[in-house]
Order: C-alpha cells, then sequence, then structure tokens
C-alpha cells in the first residue's frame, strides 16, 4: 500500500508520516501543502467557506496519482483531486470539521473518509471559558492599559461586572466541546441551559444542566457560548432577533465557526450596548481588517482563531487519526468514518475482503 502524507504549517508531513507508520510496513511518501502560518489561515478559511474546489488540484496529487490513501489536515480534497488518483481508498483528515472534503464526491467514487472527533476539544473548551472571563472580567482591556502605561479601573461594564457563581450559562451545541465547557463549568456552581435540535432530554445526565429551547436561552444565560457546526441551515443561526432576546448584561462567546453569528447584527448590538460583550476567536475575514468595525468597540474581546491551538492537540491529531485509519484496515469498528454509507460500496467492500484475505 502506498500512503501520502500531506502536512501543512500547522501538523507537517513529517509528523504524519511518524503516525502513519503506526499502519504497519507501507510505502510513505512524505510532503506538505501550505507551509507558510500567515497564508494557511487565509487559505484554510477560504476552503471552509467555499469548500475545497476553490482550490487547484495540488500537484502532489499527479505526481502520487498510485497512492492508496491520503493523510492530512486542511489540504484540499475536491472531486478533481480526487480523480488525480488510479485508485485512492482513503482520505483521513486529523480533525473534527470536513469541510475540506468532498464527502459527497468521496462517496460515490468509494473513498471513505476518516476525521478526528475531539482531537482539540480540551483545548477549545478550555479558551472558551478563558475568553468568558477575560471579557467579562476585563483581563485583556486591563493588561491593555498597562502596556500602554495607564491603570485604567474603568470599563463598559463596570456597573455589572459578573462573577459566574449563580449564572445561567447557555451552550448552543451540544456535542463533545459543548459537554466539556459544561463539565469544565460545574466548578463555577452555575446553572447550564443547552440548546441542541439533535439532542434528545434523556442524553442529557449531568448534574445542573438543562436542555431548553432556543427562546429560552437567548432570553434568560448570563452568557451565550457557542459550539455548533456550522450548515446551510444555521448560517447566521445568531442576528438581530436572537440578540434582541439576550439580557442587556449578557455576553456571547464564540470560538466555533464565523458564519453562525451575523457580524453587522453583533456589532450593532455591542455599539448600541444591548448586550454586554463578546469574546471572539473566528472571523468572516482573517486576519480580521485592519478597518473593522469590531476594532472599534471597547466591549469585545478578540483573538487570533487560537481556541484549537494546543501543543497537545497538534502533536496528538495525526495518531488519533492513524489509529481510526488502523481499525478500518483491520476490520474493526471504526467510530469516525464521516461516510459510513460508502462501506456498502462495491469497491470499498472488494477493498476491505483484500486486506483481511
Amino acid at each position: 500500500m502506498k500512503i501520502l502524507t500531506f502536512g501543512d504549517a500547522m501538523i507537517s508531513g513529517k509528523q504524519f508520516t511518524e503516525a502513519a507508520r503506526l499502519l504497519g510496513d507501507h510505502e510513505i511518501v512524505t510532503t506538505d501543502w501550505e507551509t507558510d502560518w500567515g497564508r494557511l489561515q487565509n487559505r484554510r478559511l477560504v476552503i471552509e467557506q467555499q469548500g475545497p474546489a476553490v482550490e487547484e488540484v495540488p500537484a502532489v496529487f499527479r505526481e502520487n496519482k498510485d497512492a492508496d490513501m491520503v493523510l492530512g489536515l486542511f489540504g484540499p480534497f475536491s472531486a478533481d483531486g480526487m480523480d488525480a488518483f488510479d485508485h485512492l481508498k482513503l482520505i483521513g483528515v486529523a480533525r473534527a470539521g470536513t469541510e475540506n472534503v468532498d464527502v459527497k464526491a468521496a462517496t460515490q467514487r468509494g473513498i471513505i473518509v476518516v476525521h478526528v472527533m475531539g482531537r482539540n476539544a480540551q483545548a477549545v473548551s478550555d479558551f472558551t471559558i478563558g475568553l468568558m472571563l477575560s471579557e467579562s472580567r476585563n483581563i485583556a482591556r486591563a493588561h491593555l492599559s498597562i502596556k500602554n502605561g495607564e491603570w485604567r479601573k474603568v470599563f463598559s461594564n463596570s456597573d455589572y461586572i459578573p462573577e459566574l457563581k449563580g449564572k445561567k450559562i447557555g451552550i448552543v451545541g451540544f456535542g463533545y466541546i459543548g459537554r466539556l465547557v459544561a463539565k469544565k463549568l460545574a466548578g463555577f456552581d452555575v446553572q447550564i441551559l443547552v440548546y441542541d435540535p439533535y439532542v434528545k432530554a434523556e442524553s442529557v445526565d449531568m448534574p445542573g444542566v438543562t436542555l431548553v429551547g432556543k427562546e429560552t436561552l437567548f432570553a434568560e444565560s448570563d452568557f451565550i457560548s457557542i459550539h455548533a457546526r456550522l450548515t446551510e441551515e444555521n448560517h447566521h443561526f445568531v442576528s438581530h432577533a436572537e440578540l434582541s432576546m439576550m439580557k442587556p448584561t449578557a455576553y456571547l462567546i464564540n470560538c466555533a465557526r464565523s458564519g453562525l453569528i451575523d457580524t453587522e447584527a453583533l456589532v450593532q448590538a455591542l455599539s448600541e450596548k444591548k448586550i454586554a460583550g463578546a469574546g471572539l476567536d473566528v472571523f468572516d475575514i482573517e486576519p480580521i481588517p485592519a478597518d473593522h468595525p469590531l476594532l472599534a468597540l471597547d466591549n469585545v474581546t478578540l483573538t487570533t482563531h487560537i481556541a484549537g491551538t494546543t501543543s497537545d492537540a497538534l502533536t496528538q491529531s495525526p495518531y488519533l487519526l492513524a489509529e481510526e485509519v488502523k481499525k478500518v484496515l483491520d476490520g474493526e469498528k471504526a467510530n469516525w468514518i464521516k461516510n459510513p454509507e460508502v462501506l456498502e460500496h462495491p469497491k470499498v467492500k472488494e477493498w476491505l475482503t483484500l486486506l483481511k484475505s
């Protein structure tokens, strides 16, 4: 079997190759796609918003057209990219989101798509709580004032700076990250309200957590944290209507996808102090433009899309991916196949049967 590792500035091809050795004694070709950190962030954002076809087919695909498997992170796996290979059987991406893979095209071609759930869940859930505290307690603003030779004590929310104890925290999206946020907040003695149309009440088995409707969550929460995946159906999930439901003392946190929030509506709500503040790690355009209206506001904390970027998360990701791919190769039940229906494809059945023989 020939394996092509397809790294980038965040996780190198060499790191993927080290992990791929867990799969056995196979030919491995090590490559990198985008090695400049700044360009990678821009290209990955465009791909996530417009799909993998926005990029040209990487030349390395055609140069290694006999590869059976490609393992990577952010690189573009479009339909044309898949067709550059003679007999590609599996695409593995070391991330939960598969916006950079045309999963439908892969399924049609009998290509298994494996991803990694929760690779940076600990990192994002930690960061979410940090962003809540930083924004509501003015940590970043106080730091900046000292750096600028000031000793600032008065802030936009000085009349109602909160403690977390006793507050209601609204979590939108109760997947792995949302559940970790709830678990980690339990020590703060808060109430957790959850909105997730795909979660049933009986599956919410955590003390202090209540499944509620969307309007209830927005109206009652003191903090709202977004942890949903971006789809066509929930684009601008938070817009004027939702922001108008929020308390004037409430905070909105987003470490998920920028498209979940209508930025124009949020800027207006913050400018008019309809809500107390916001903490954002994701933006429609990254890096955020120098003239963006968010930069003129004093009741928002902005970070550079770093919630999921820790040494632990990046180091572990290729190995988590390799472990899941190994389950596929060994005929075991794999938990993170994005297109499980592809297992019924004749091409896939034939390949897996040959692996067992």
